[in-house]
């Protein structure tokens, strides 16, 4: 009896690090980098062997997320991407860097089936040198139905991440 019951928990075992062996064996092409509260992603296409890279950072209310990926490498601009779990209403959004900059609006385009707003920025413009002088940046926007977002974002980091999603 006792043989039987060290076999079927050693098969039960096996199996479960069989399954995560599958599990994290489709997650390879996908690395990981931790720069303070900014993380950056670099994956490889399977199909052309291009990398794409995109550094990103979760508010501390835990509905939003913040991302910057440079899709045209050598070009001038990067996409800065607004998501939140929440159904976005509004085509604008506002952001203050820190408590003494001022409340800048921007226009964007809407994505991910409403959950995101997104906007081209300049590499090397004022929003990217600000940010890594800053300590927290506070977005709003509206969500459904009729709520005003205000997501802080840690930028504690932020330089490193950028140098790393620039460099190749």
């Amino acid at each position: 009896m006792r043989k039987f019951r060290i076999g079927v928990y050693s098969l039960r075992v096996f199996m479960v690090i069989a399954i995560g062996l599958m599990a994290f064996s489709v997650n390879c092409p996908a690395e990981q980098f931790k720069f303070a509260d900014w993380v950056g992603i670099e994956e490889t296409d399977p199909a052309t062997n291009i990398k794409s890279r995109q550094i990103g950072t979760v508010s501390k209310d835990g509905i939003s997320t913040l991302w910057l990926t440079d899709l045209d490498a050598g070009g001038d601009n990067i996409e800065l991407t607004l998501k939140s779990s929440d159904k976005i209403a509004s085509v604008y959004f506002s952001y203050r860097i820190d408590s003494v900059d001022t409340l800048v609006i921007r226009s964007a385009i809407k994505g991910c089936e409403s959950h995101c707003l997104k906007d081209s920025i300049p590499k090397k413009g004022e929003l990217i040198k600000t940010m890594k002088r800053g300590l927290r940046m506070q977005f709003e926007y509206d969500s459904y139905p009729d709520i005003s977002q205000k997501p802080m974002f840690s930028l504690r980091g932020f330089s490193k991440a950028h140098w790393w999603l620039l460099s190749k």
